[in-house]
This record gives C-alpha cells, sequence and structure tokens, in this order.
C-alpha cells in the first residue's frame, strides 16, 4: 500500500506529536516535578537558614545577657557559704568564736538539714527553661521536657534547688557578763552571709551566792550554702560561631572528657 505524500506528512506529523509527547511524560514532567521538589527544599532550606541567622544575630546580646546574670548571681552567693566539706563550716565557726575570745568545750554538728529552709523557698514555674536558654538553642537540641517546661504544659518539681544547712551546737565558756559570746554573735550579724544564731543558753547561776567569774552554756546556729556558679568560667563564653560536624563535636567532647554520664558545663 503505497502512501500519498500528504498521508505521509500526516504520519510523519504524528510520529513527532506521539514522540514528544512520550518524551513530555518520560523525562520532561518527572524532571519538572523534581525542580519543583528541589525548589520546594530550597525554600524551606533558606528559612531555616534565615531562622538560625536570625538566632546567630541575637547570640552577641544573649552573651553579654548571660554575664549580666553571672555577675548578679555571683552578688547573690557571696551571702551563701560555699558549699563544701561539712567540717570545712566547723573549721569556719571555730575560727570565728576564737577570734572573739570565746573559749570552745564542745561542738556538735548536723548536715544538710532542708525541712526548716523549705518553706521560704518560692520554685518559679519554668525554672529549668527560660528566654534566654530558648534563644540559644540555635539548632533545637534542647529536650522535649524543657520546651513542655517554657510552653507551660509541665512544670518542673524544683527538687533541683539545694541549700546546705548545718546546725552547729557549740559549747563554750565565757565571761559572767557573756562578753565575748555577744561580740561573736555581733560578728555573725556584721558577715552578712547566711549564717543565724538560733539561741543562746547559759547554765543556771549558783544560788548559795558563790561569786563566779566564768560562766557556760551552749550556742545553737545554721550555716546556709549552696554550690557556687563558676563566674569565671561564665565570663570566658563568646560570641563566635564554631559550626562542627558530629564527628567533630564528639571528638570535643572527648577531648573536654565529657561523656554521656558527665554532662557538659
Amino acid at each position: 500500500m503505497k502512501l500519498s505524500y500528504r498521508d505521509k506528512v500526516i504520519f510523519i506529523c504524528v510520529i513527532v506529536i506521539v514522540i514528544l509527547i512520550a518524551g513530555f511524560f518520560l523525562f520532561i514532567k518527572p524532571k519538572y516535578q523534581e525542580m519543583n521538589v528541589a525548589y520546594a527544599n530550597l525554600e524551606a532550606k533558606q528559612t531555616e537558614k534565615e531562622e538560625v541567622q536570625a538566632k546567630i544575630d541575637t547570640l552577641p546580646g544573649l552573651v553579654e545577657n548571660l554575664k549580666t546574670i553571672a555577675k548578679d548571681i555571683e552578688e547573690t552567693q557571696e551571702f551563701f557559704l560555699a558549699d563544701q566539706e561539712p567540717y570545712l563550716n566547723e573549721q569556719f565557726v571555730m575560727e570565728m568564736l576564737e577570734g572573739c575570745g570565746v573559749t570552745v568545750e564542745s561542738m556538735s554538728t548536723t548536715y544538710t538539714q532542708g525541712n526548716n529552709i523549705v518553706e521560704y523557698m518560692v520554685y518559679p514555674k519554668n525554672v529549668h527553661s527560660y528566654d534566654l536558654l530558648i534563644q540559644a538553642d540555635i539548632y533545637n537540641e534542647l529536650p522535649e521536657e524543657v520546651y513542655n517546661h517554657y510552653n507551660e504544659i509541665a512544670y518542673p518539681d524544683g527538687q533541683s534547688i539545694v541549700i546546705g544547712v548545718t546546725n552547729v551546737t557549740i559549747g563554750y565558756k565565757d565571761t559572767f557578763a557573756l562578753n565575748n559570746v555577744f561580740d561573736f554573735i555581733d560578728t555573725v550579724a556584721e558577715d552578712e552571709r547566711t549564717m543565724t544564731v538560733l539561741n543562746l543558753s547559759t547554765e543556771e547561776r549558783p544560788q548559795d551566792g558563790t561569786l563566779t567569774l566564768e560562766t557556760s552554756g551552749t550556742l545553737n546556729m545554721n550555716l546556709y550554702s549552696l554550690h557556687p556558679l563558676n563566674i569565671e568560667k561564665v565570663m570566658e563564653e563568646t560570641d563566635e560561631i564554631e559550626i562542627l560536624s558530629d564527628e567533630e563535636y564528639a571528638a570535643k567532647l572527648a577531648e573536654e572528657g565529657v561523656t554521656e554520664e558527665t554532662p557538659a558545663a
């Protein structure tokens, strides 16, 4: 069967159209879809980059705020004794007593009793999460519970707040007028740190009219201590950004001796 010239032209045109349509669906359309997906991913990454950059731009202010807060904390913690070996508190009191001329005959100590200070504590709702912490979390790496606290979905119980309370009972000997003991009480008051003289007792005076130049008794006091913030370490913070891969970050933690059991400072 012979085709006329017209039929040949039509046949060739149909073949070309079929090839074009097949090419569109087989090659052009998938590539177009891939291009749309890539463009959407690019827009998402661009948005993420802008969000990260916005947080990075706030870093200098955050560091400055952090240092300001640290200085405020430094002033506050000056009112507390440093959380240290308990016997050092005894030594501290002993030196104060000796400096005032009080003769110490006995000393008994009860360590870290917190029941009598709980009533004076006020727990913030979101003590574990706050604006400064959230804004500094550039890559959204904080645990979910932190955001739950921040969004008031859950509330921390405040059990992480620890104040050490050392109760000391001193058996003393002093002049009958208790001049040196009162000097010690004045010294405690002037020290401005969280030490409290709870009570002072003296032995009963002799009823037979005997003149005594000395008297004995007990002095009971509390010393409040906490674990101080390392202000010098905070002041070393900078607003420089260092982007590390997971491997580099793990290597850096290893150099600093930080493990899963030893959280980073």
